[in-house]
């Protein structure tokens, strides 16, 4: 493998996963200490990682650009920690692939810092510190404004700048603003900052003002937007109430953030409204992220749901921090997702002693209703396509399964490896020391780490099938046999389908069967509903499941004809 791409892997793992071990990254790459330590010096020396002890981390801007950017004449000095609250809610707008507007300032900084964990993304900004910062993502696109560079900064405005938006188009604009009032809408105290800002409102289809509370009410000096070109702002906790009140009356979306807690307000006058929480999972998984944004797209069109989302970061103690903290807020509803199945026992407790009825998301909790996966049925489709798969392409032959599985989540997610290991075991006659389990937390290092320990087992000649309980899994596995050179004795079939396994289906990817897909995307267009009918009292059935398909090279196109670009795939 060459230094450049080495290079690659390097930063996408760090993208994946936010640190790397040098140990790691000898057993993925298959060269010595000394070559990865040589890489990792010289992509420091370009800015893109930070070394530590044992391996690396995902590079960050200087801090005396931030220390710098955190004052501005007339405003004072806004707290870090209140700039990384709406950065994460900014980034969480984002989907992979979009076509985005990111003008400079301090808020620019740190959402910079969250977007660059994203893929495929088009970046239009006027910083040179940001397009360099966002640059560290080799999948996306950063393209600079043409215009006047300013003495004072490393910022593009200016006449030109202004003329470029006008023949530039992004799905969406995050504006930070000095001030922001009903009667006079967002408005900055540097001129040519608001005439630039005042060009974007042309670019862009959504337009999402940055904000935190002290600039809330306050006056500046030029408006740049009238409040009926706004779709959405964020801001942070102290913000005046009744000035929130009368711009949720003019249409403008309003999220509050605070440490744990983000809430979307209710836009609507209407006479019954619900506060629902969502706990995810972790937003640093693909997976997760999807069912938080269409919770949201589901809850915003109802009109009379405030929604308080707060991040599990895949941690049981935390878990049960922010269901306090949602309890405090007095919901009417909690949506749980939440994978430690003993921690669920005591979250289930808390509501019940809060009479807070719970929606579990496919990890069962007891007494919740559950939505989700049918878990059992989702395994053998899965069994099912990698049969069909085996019988064509191995004569039938399969000599080791390897299951990557999960056994914190506990039984019921445990019924899709079962479903899989069913119907594969009734086709094969596979004996127990035909099969290896190996425990994994359902992260893509953990599965690749346990792929290489099974594989390194099964002598060369064998052929190896991997199945496990997540798309991470069938990630892991693809890597591993990768790294071992064993892509013509192994296949995998994945549980879920993230934007890499789409990908790789479209290229097709000889070694990866299908995915049996649950669209998480759709989560929230049954979940919210669902909700609904529980908090007005009527009879809804203990478990509903989401739909089930088997995506496949053949189809993934037709299923996500966004997600996948036209030169993926091309060549067999």
């Amino acid at each position: 493998m060459r230094p450049h791409e080495r290079h690659q892997r390097i930063l996408q793992d760090l993208l994946e996963t936010g640190v790397v071990s040098v140990r790691q990254l000898v057993d993925r790459l298959q060269v010595s200490e000394v070559t990865i330590r040589n890489d990792l010096r010289q992509l420091e020396k370009e800015g893109k990682l930070v070394r530590r002890h044992g391996g690396a981390a995902l590079g960050k801007l200087p801090r005396t650009h931030l220390e710098r950017a955190a004052v501005r004449p007339g405003n004072g000095r806004l707290h870090p920690q209140q700039w990384e609250w709406v950065a994460q809610r900014a980034v969480g707008l984002v989907h992979d692939g979009e076509t985005i507007l990111l003008l400079s300032g301090p808020m620019a900084d740190a959402i910079a810092e969250e977007l660059v964990k994203l893929r495929s993304l088009t970046v239009l900004t006027n910083s040179l510190h940001l397009a360099t910062s966002l640059q560290r993502n080799p999948t996306n696109t950063v393209m600079l404004l043409g215009g006047q560079l300013r003495a004072d900064s490393d910022t593009i405005d200016g006449p030109v700048a202004v003329k470029a938006l006008g023949a530039l188009r992004v799905q969406k604009a995050f504006l930070a603003c000095d001030g922001l009032t009903v009667e006079h809408g967002p408005a900055d105290d540097d001129i040519a900052s608001a005439q630039l800002k005042t060009a974007v409102l042309q670019a862009a289809q959504v337009v999402i003002l940055l904000a935190p509370a002290d600039r809330i009410g306050r006056t500046a000096l030029m408006s740049f937007a009238g409040l009926e070109q706004v779709q959405h702002l964020i801001t942070t906790e102290g913000a005046p109430g009744q000035v929130l009140a009368e711009l949720r009356a003019a249409g403008v979306q309003v999220t509050v953030c605070s440490q744990r807690l983000m809430q979307i307000t209710a836009n609507s006058q209407a006479a019954q409204r619900w506060r629902i929480g969502f706990a995810n999972l972790t937003e640093q998984q693909e997976f997760a992220a999807m069912v938080r944004q269409g919770l949201e797209q589901a809850a915003r069109e109802q009109k009379n749901i405030e929604l308080i989302l707060a991040d599990n970061g895949a941690d049981p103690e935390l878990a049960l921090a922010n269901a306090r903290d949602l309890l405090d807020k007095r919901i009417d509803l909690l949506i749980e997702y939440q994978q430690d199945e003993p921690t669920n026992y005591v979250l289930m407790d808390m509501c019940r002693s809060a009479n807070v009825p719970v929606i579990a998301i496919d990890i069962p909790m007891p007494g919740a209703t559950y939505f989700g996966v049918d878990n059992y049925r989702a395994g053998a489709l899965a069994g099912e396509a990698a049969i069909r798969w085996i019988k064509k392409r191995w004569a039938g032959r399969l000599d080791k399964l390897i299951s990557l599985e999960q056994p914190e989540s506990g039984a019921v997610p445990a019924a899709r490896i079962q479903g899989q290991i069913d119907r594969l075991k009734s086709a094969f006659l596979l004996a127990e020391s035909d099969l290896i389990r190996c425990e994994t937390r359902g992260d893509l290092e953990g599965s690749q780490q346990a792929a290489l320990r099974a594989l390194r087992s099964v002598p060369h000649d064998k052929y190896a099938l991997f199945i496990g309980i997540n798309f991470n899994s069938a990630l892991g596995s693809l890597a591993a046999a990768e790294v071992l050179d064993r892509q013509a004795y192994t296949a995998v079939v994945s549980q879920n389908a993230s934007g890499r396994i789409r990908n790789d289906l479209a290229r097709r990817n000889p070694m990866l069967i299908g995915a049996v897909d649950y669209f998480p995307q759709h989560y929230g267009a049954r979940v919210i509903p669902l909700a609904l009918a529980i908090l007005q009292g009527q009879a809804v059935p203990p478990a509903v499941y989401t739909d089930h398909v088997l995506l496949t090279a053949d189809n993934v196109r037709q299923l996500y004809p966004a997600s996948v670009p036209e030169s993926v795939g091309q060549t067999p």
